[in-house]
């Protein structure tokens, strides 16, 4: 363990041995020096944990001592040393900011007792200001560790990160695994020009120093760089900077960058320690959220599986089960929807027939008109479909969209007789997109139609057992596809 520096500036020099002696000998760095002046140049260039200082010398007070060391330093326990321990002394001392006094005579116990109790007490201040700075990331990790989505998880990261250091500019950057190379994620206050001149000139430097050392990196004005860095320190208006790892078992996957611009406080090393805390729970968070994607990616192309040998019996093609997921998509991009909403339709679209699979082939292969009863086999698939997806976590929000697909706009439709828009937005949109991909497939019972005969069909049965809007905005993709070429002739 490193030991504590002390500084003691006494005009006597018997004091001045004598305070070296005693704190040597109970482990304490210690410095003494008879100049008052001396003694501030001292803690200006050097760390210390505490200062001593005698009241009464010759070129400069104690007082004038403390008053010159608190305007650059707040930080430093300071003791006054003195023969004259009156009241107004001790209060002027106290409102300048010491801790305490030890009076002359004074005894080796009193001397390290004083001391000891002046360290424990900063170190206790320290303490508590560290944990009121960490504790709202304690809570803020809640927020990270629950987020599995990707995209939004980078963003809190990087909007927490600037948040809590009042950073003005931040990214994420992470490492592909494959090839190495480093992919930005997320940025928060950055130009385009800022992000392009640092992946251009610095990134890969930066990222190889940071993946080998493991460690963070803080640039302020007056800070020593790591050999070959200079230039670093001299990007796009930057005053001070953040770069921190992230690791995961000790290896590490990308770094956090914060910089300050314009301003006169640099980062501090308590700020440093903020966003190493963060940077863990950050990493562990990503981790989770890439497990998680190759978890449902896993389920998914097992069910793609099972849905692709349904539709093989159905005559239908893995392209066709992939046209209507294509379409689906594109419906609800065009209806502005949320990115993972979006993502919940097409893993619907890909897996809407999954109930198939429990119909017979003498039902699903028929050519002939089905009968009632054969109908009803058929009419279970959406809930069969639904309840295969049952307990799959990964897959839950697109249940409810296949058990819905076959409902229609009228009410008409099955499992439920839904009507309107209380038919999920997602069912509405693969009800139109699956009938059309029907209609222009051809079946063991009906040839496929054209795109005008089809396009035909679902302008005849808009509002009836397909979402008007739906229809119209299906319509207008094929137009913009050149799929249809007028759709004024298919109305």
């Amino acid at each position: 363990m490193q030991k504590e520096k002390i500084l003691v500036i006494d005009d006597e020099d018997f004091i001045l041995q004598l305070s070296r002696d005693i704190l040597s000998k109970i482990n304490y760095d210690v410095k003494a020096i008879s100049d008052g002046n001396a003694g501030i140049q001292l803690i200006e260039n050097e760390k210390f944990d505490l200062l001593l200082t005698d009241i009464k010398m010759p070129e400069i007070s104690g007082l004038d001592v403390i008053r010159r060391v608190r305007t650059s330093n707040k930080e430093i326990p300071i003791i006054v040393i003195t023969g004259h321990g009156t009241l107004d002394i001790a209060i002027n001392a106290l409102r300048l900011g010491a801790q305490g006094f030890i009076l002359k005579p004074f005894t080796p116990i009193e001397l390290r007792t004083a001391v000891a109790e002046a360290l424990e007490k900063t170190r206790l201040i320290r303490e508590n200001i560290r944990m009121r700075t960490l504790m709202p990331l304690f809570e803020v990790s809640k927020e990270i560790i629950s987020e599995i989505d990707p995209k939004r998880l980078f963003k809190s990261i990087v909007e927490i990160a600037a948040r809590e250091t009042h950073a003005d500019r931040a990214f994420l950057c992470l490492i592909d695994e494959a090839t190495g190379n480093i992919s930005l994620e997320e940025n928060y206050g950055t130009s385009p020009d800022f992000l392009r001149n640092f992946q251009e000139r610095y990134g890969d430097k930066i990222m190889k120093h940071i993946a080998k050392e493991k460690k963070s990196l803080l640039i302020t004005p007056e800070g020593k760089l790591p050999a070959g860095f200079d230039e670093i320190a001299i990007i796009e208006d930057m005053f001070s900077s953040i770069y921190m790892p992230l690791t995961i078992r000790g290896k590490c996957i990308g770094i956090i960058y914060l910089d300050r611009i314009g301003s006169e406080h640099p980062f501090t090393p308590s700020e440093v320690e903020l966003v190493s805390v963060l940077s863990g729970q950050a990493a562990a968070a990503i981790e989770n959220a890439r497990l998680y994607e190759k978890i449902e990616q896993s389920y998914l192309s097992m069910i793609v599986t099972l849905s692709g040998v349904v539709e093989a019996r159905d005559l239908y093609t893995d392209k066709h089960m992939k046209d209507i997921a294509e379409y689906s998509v594109e419906i609800a991009r065009k209806l502005n929807l949320y990115d993972n909403d979006i993502e919940n339709i097409r893993k619907a679209a890909l897996l809407h027939d999954l109930g198939k699979i429990c119909v017979p082939d003498h039902i699903l292969m028929k050519a002939d008109k089905l009968s009632d009863e054969e109908m009803d086999v058929i009419k279970k698939h959406p809930l069969n479909g639904a309840k295969i997806l049952d307990s799959i976590e990964p897959i839950k929000d697109a249940r409810e969209i296949i058990k819905h697909h076959h409902e229609c706009y009228d009410g008409s439709g099955y499992p439920d007789g839904l009507k309107g828009e209380i038919i999920p937005l997602g069912a509405r949109i693969i009800a139109v997109s699956d009938a059309f991909g029907a209609m222009t497939t051809t079946r063991p019972y009906r040839k496929a139609l054209s795109i005008d005969e089809a396009v035909k069909e679902l302008n005849k049965f808009s509002g009836i057992q397909f979402d008007p809007h739906i229809v119209e905005i299906f319509i207008s993709l094929l137009h913009e596809k050149g799929i249809l070429a007028n759709p004024g002739k298919a109305l």
